[in-house]
């Protein structure tokens, strides 16, 4: 289900950046864009995650981007099987490189109960009915990728405490605000913090964009073949080479695509 919903929003983001830049449309330059204005595009990206792209142009009307990701229920709800409050009771599972991750059983978003259950490696959640138990409908994650409006409440929900575990139905709701990585999105964080990283690789698709536009297709797009002297694969757009190495390339360069796209021109 997750990766049919990445391939739909991938697909409108492709016809969005396409019918508005079209194959003969100039690249992104300072004087073509208005001064002072902010866009965002989103996009559900790597498998589990709310991409973000926020598009900007400064006083001269010379465009910049920066991305970020926004971590699902699922990385948001992670507990400690082994502190005092948590148990096989109150908790569901995931595996994830063979290793077992637990989460609370009970989370709220924006008010509503969701409950976890764990569906082969995978933890689905979805509403809670009177009793506590699964009452059907749509996985939460589902729900929160559904569209750009779904997925830009989402990322502003979380960050202002709107997502928020239980140690059982009922009990209070304890925000979270905070993970594993620092906090609930990655730029920032540790998440993959060593060798280029994380953010390494969203610097340089950063660097990339603003020192060469951003009209390109996926074609445009190919990474090496052979790792070279650091052990790394790395990505070029037409003949330049990125300095980007991270698997999900594309979809990182459509999202940012999706917000430049939204800038009104001069």
């Amino acid at each position: 289900m997750r990766k049919a919903s990445l391939i739909a929003t991938i697909a409108i983001a492709i016809v969005l950046v396409l019918a508005a830049c079209g194959n003969g449309a100039p690249e992104a330059t300072g004087p073509e864009f208005a001064p002072n204005q902010t866009t965002e595009a989103y996009i559900y990206i790597h498998g589990g995650y709310v991409g973000i792209a926020t598009a900007r142009t400064n006083a001269q009307g010379e465009p910049s981007v920066e991305l970020d990701e926004a971590f699902l229920p699922h990385t948001l709800a992670a507990v400690d099987i082994d502190a005092d409050e948590w148990n096989e009771d109150n908790t569901a599972w995931y595996i994830v490189r063979g290793n077992q991750n637990y989460v609370a059983k009970y989370v709220e978003y924006n008010g509503a109960t969701y409950v976890g259950t764990t569906v082969g490696t995978s933890v689905t959640y979805v509403a809670a009915d009177e009793d506590g138990n699964p009452s059907g409908g749509q996985d939460l994650e589902l729900i929160i990728v559904r569209d750009q409006d779904s997925m830009a409440d989402y990322v502003e929900s979380i960050q202002n405490g709107g997502f928020g575990i239980m140690t059982g139905f009922g009990d209070a709701v304890q925000p979270v605000t905070t993970t594993a990585y620092g906090q609930v999105t990655k730029r920032g964080s540790s998440y993959w913090d060593f060798g280029l990283g994380w953010q390494g690789n969203i610097d340089a698709i950063e660097a990339f964009i603003e020192e060469n536009g951003w009209n390109f297709s996926i074609a445009d797009m190919s990474r090496a073949a052979e790792p070279n002297d650091d052990d790394q694969r790395l990505w070029s757009v037409a003949d330049a080479v990125t300095g980007a190495t991270l698997s999900d390339f594309p979809d990182y360069f459509m999202n940012a695509q999706m917000a430049l796209v939204q800038l009104e021109r001069n």
